[in-house]
């Protein structure tokens, strides 16, 4: 097949799942063509604002994908099409987040331009359209994108991107070493390997690294943001250490997803101290349970990773064995004897430690709380903490609220 063959085909393949659209351009960036509706190609244009002078010196002799983002951080990615050392056309996908972008954040960027309110109201309609995609599915589709223009098969080391600009001074060339960083190395080790011993004394090494450092180095021009970024600092290292100390990677990773995200969250900093509070204690807690359950057996202890995981969800005692690849019968009776609890009365159990965690660190309503877990009703869940944790909901979330 040629070219424009391999491009309308790749379009096609593309479109099944999202809305990606493909443009094409004479080298000097005349549009040749794209599947993009008429409405939105004005709102493109505005989007790539100083791209394209970047994008023209690549040109010049670039032969690899070449990946564009705007302030915006809305992403395309350029390729090549050229006949032995002519450049024919630029093809290039695109518009897409990489992530959910706030309104007002992308509100406050455009008021920085000069724009009408009809075009500003435009433009934002036209952020609605446009995608949001992992940026490793969005290079995959580069690396097919380049396969269909020239027949050669590369990875995603070979994407090329804008050169930063040059400063000063360079890593190599650093003067000032600051003394506070003297003695963090060892203090963080020590902390890190607490957590993989589950060792639950890991508040002095924490307290010790904190009096040695007060976080990552960068002015991020406010206190809020900087707390944020020393808790999810902490949260990488700790999900890594609880994962060598035995927790489920699957669990640990999900639970580095869930706290990430309520780190983003938080609006004040006594929020990101008591969140920081929490994952501590729950990762902690997880692992210290982990290495008590190391004599479990393989099937049973998947089982419980998988409950730790879809705790929100309703799980059942048919699908849990159908998944291990037992009888229900034979994996109730196994499932008790390692656990020493029943399969329904373990959920019940996950489902609480979890409503314990949302009940002292969140806003959230008991109600809310009750359907986020797949609770039937409100008042089944709090007879069910009831009778687990000797306290109605709302009597721990006023002895425990850490907010």
């Amino acid at each position: 097949m040629d070219i424009q063959t391999n491009l309308k085909l790749f379009q096609e393949l593309i479109s099944c799942s999202h809305k990606l659209y493909l443009w094409s351009y004479t080298p000097d960036l005349t549009l040749l063509h794209t599947n993009c509706p008429e409405e939105m190609i004005d709102g493109n244009s505005f989007f790539m604002i100083n791209q394209s002078e970047q994008l023209l010196k690549y040109a010049q002799n670039g032969h690899h994908p070449f990946v564009m983002d705007s302030f915006l951080n809305i992403l395309w990615i350029a390729d090549f099409e050229w006949e032995e050392d002519r450049l024919q056309k630029i093809h290039i996908i695109g518009p897409t987040f990489s992530g959910r972008n706030s309104y007002q954040k992308l509100k406050e960027k455009l008021d920085q331009h000069n724009l009408s309110v009809q075009a500003k109201l435009a433009v934002l309609k036209q952020l609605d359209e446009i995608p949001i995609l992992p940026t490793n599915l969005l290079f995959q589709y580069a690396i097919m994108l380049h396969y269909c223009i020239t027949g050669e098969k590369i990875s995603s080391q070979d994407l090329q991107y804008p050169a930063m600009l040059q400063e000063e001074d360079s890593p190599e060339d650093i003067r000032n070493i600051s003394d506070e960083h003297r003695g963090i190395w060892a203090s963080e080790q020590m902390l890190v390997q607490m957590f993989r011993e589950g060792n639950p004394n890991y508040k002095d090494a924490l307290e010790k690294s904190s009096s040695l450092s007060s976080g990552v180095k960068f002015d991020a021009g406010d206190s809020l943001r900087h707390s944020k970024n020393n808790l999810i600092v902490l949260l990488t290292l700790c999900s890594r250490a609880a994962i060598e100390g035995g927790l489920s990677p699957s669990i640990s990773y999900t639970l580095c997803d869930y706290y990430t995200q309520r780190c983003e969250d938080a609006g004040t900093i006594s929020e990101t101290t008591n969140l920081c509070r929490t994952m501590l204690e729950d990762y902690m807690q997880r692992v210290r349970q982990a290495r008590v359950n190391s004599a479990i057996s393989k099937t049973v202890q998947n089982c419980c990773d998988y409950i730790s995981v879809h705790v929100n969800e309703k799980l059942s005692i048919e699908f849990l064995s159908q998944r291990a690849g037992y009888t229900e019968y034979y994996f109730s009776r196994k499932f008790k004897q390692e656990t020493g609890y029943s399969i329904s009365e373990y959920i019940k159990r996950e489902k609480i430690r979890k409503a314990q965690t949302l009940l002292s660190s969140t806003n959230m309503s008991i109600l809310e709380i009750s359907n986020e877990l797949s609770f039937s009703s409100r008042s089944y869940f709090s007879d069910t903490f009831q009778k687990i944790t000797g306290q109605s909901p709302g009597g721990y979330r006023k002895k425990n609220m850490k907010i």
